[in-house]
């Protein structure tokens, strides 16, 4: 998408939600599930993992690896970052039951 392309738009960032302490819980199922290689592709997972978990929390693995799919990751094939977002997803729904 080309900055103009979002004009008059809200645009969320890694920084702001970062800030606010909303991905604390994503980032923390990426360290430990190894999710994190060289860093590239990590703001847009997890900005698109947030976006998931908030908007789809019911989310199966099939589900949230098509969600997943518009970034592009060249280091862990997925396996890693699909694993974090479903253990986050399972852990939420395991609290509110």
């Amino acid at each position: 998408m080309l900055a103009v392309q979002a004009g008059g738009r809200r645009v969320d960032t890694i920084e702001g939600l970062s800030d606010s302490g909303e991905l604390a819980e994503l980032q923390q199922a990426f360290h430990v599930r190894n999710a994190l290689q060289c860093g590239f592709c990590t703001p847009g997972m997890l900005m698109a993992a947030q976006d998931l978990v908030t908007h789809h929390p019911h989310a199966t693995r099939e589900q949230i690896r098509a969600h997943m799919s518009g970034n592009y990751c060249r280091c862990t094939g997925y396996h890693a970052i699909i694993d974090a977002v479903e253990f986050v997803l399972k852990a939420r729904n395991a609290k509110s039951s």
